[in-house]
């Protein structure tokens, strides 16, 4: 392990020394700020207006009722909207402002960007590999004293560390936003939400933002290392990154399609949302979250020895 961290460091310092990476990170603050200002001009209660928010929560409550009669609207919809009834019922009985807004939850709100991270880790993890055959420089890469595996382990290290890196731009970033705009007050205000007992309970708010990153960094652990392998196995950037992202963007779609096979559990998409098991429900009702960990965990590990197969047995063309 003695010269492990010094690989860790070398790879770093690529991914830090270039200007694009930066423009990523610097693109998520810009993002923060843009959907900030959407939500302001989006807000269901006018600014001094939150006084009269029981009207605006009965309202919208009735109009979701409206929409559970209709027998167009899909399953899954409604029940979306039968879990909205339930928390708006709570929250007028508790005399609980839903439209009230505090630093976390604006953090909350803001933690959709989380999505963002995902996508520029999984460019930087395709190019991990892929790069050094396409610039050639694999050959002095490997005639260091250290073993493929340790240079493949401290490649994957260092783009989980730049995942990190961004995560945390975006907590920090997010709660200054929130802080900014809602003061520093309102941070006992709970969280209401209908649990997979359906059942609705009360959790500091958070707790839900720490939850909520906390998924959202498996998901993205996921599928960064399916672009690792991926870029470890065809040694192109652009396949690993065109399959990680359509993996990430269509295949929650995908999934549904064939939710009504019982085969379909098996596939990763559907047991990425591990949050599904705290609020709401599991893609099929037999899953549960001890079954989706360990189906992760198996294709983690064939992920990681795919790559490492292909990384380490492969020859490299003088």
């Amino acid at each position: 392990m003695s010269n492990f961290f010094p690989l860790v460091q070398n790879e770093n310092m690529k991914i830090y020394r270039r200007p694009r990476n930066w423009i990523m990170a610097g693109f998520i603050v810009l993002a923060l700020i843009l959907f900030t200002v959407l939500m302001h001009i989006s807000s269901p209660v006018e600014s001094g207006s939150t006084a009269d928010w029981k009207p605006q929560l009965t309202h919208q409550m009735e109009e979701n009722k409206k929409l559970l009669a209709d027998p167009e609207v899909a399953e899954f919809v409604k029940k979306r909207f039968e879990d909205e009834i339930k928390v708006g019922q709570y929250q007028l009985e508790h005399n609980i402002n839903p439209y009230e807004q505090t630093a976390w939850s604006t953090v909350k709100e803001l933690s959709l960007v989380i999505s963002l991270v995902s996508i520029f880790t999984i460019v930087v993890a395709a190019d991990m590999i892929a790069a050094e055959f396409t610039w050639g420089t694999v050959k002095l890469l490997l005639i260091r004293p250290a073993s493929r595996l340790r240079i493949l382990i401290s490649k994957y290290t260092a783009t989980l560390i730049f995942a990190l890196f961004l995560t945390l731009i975006t907590f920090i970033v997010s709660f200054i936003i929130g802080a900014a705009t809602n003061g520093f007050t309102g941070f006992s205000t709970p969280e209401i939400y209908v649990g997979a007992d359906g059942a609705v309970h009360e959790r500091l708010m958070i707790l839900s933002v720490l939850k909520t990153y906390g998924f959202s960094l498996v998901s993205t652990l996921m599928y960064v290392t399916f672009a690792f392998m991926v870029s470890s196995a065809f040694r192109s950037s652009s396949m690993a990154i065109a399959l990680s992202l359509v993996g990430m963007l269509v295949g929650n779609t995908v999934v549904s399609i064939f939710q009504k096979y019982e085969w379909s559990k098996y596939i990763l998409f559907a047991n990425t949302d591990l949050k599904s098991y705290f609020d709401g429900t599991p893609f099929r009702p037999e899953m549960t979250l001890s079954f989706s960990i360990t189906i992760l965990a198996i294709y983690f590990v064939v992920f990681h020895i795919v790559a490492w197969l292909m990384f380490t047995k492969r020859d490299v063309a003088a």
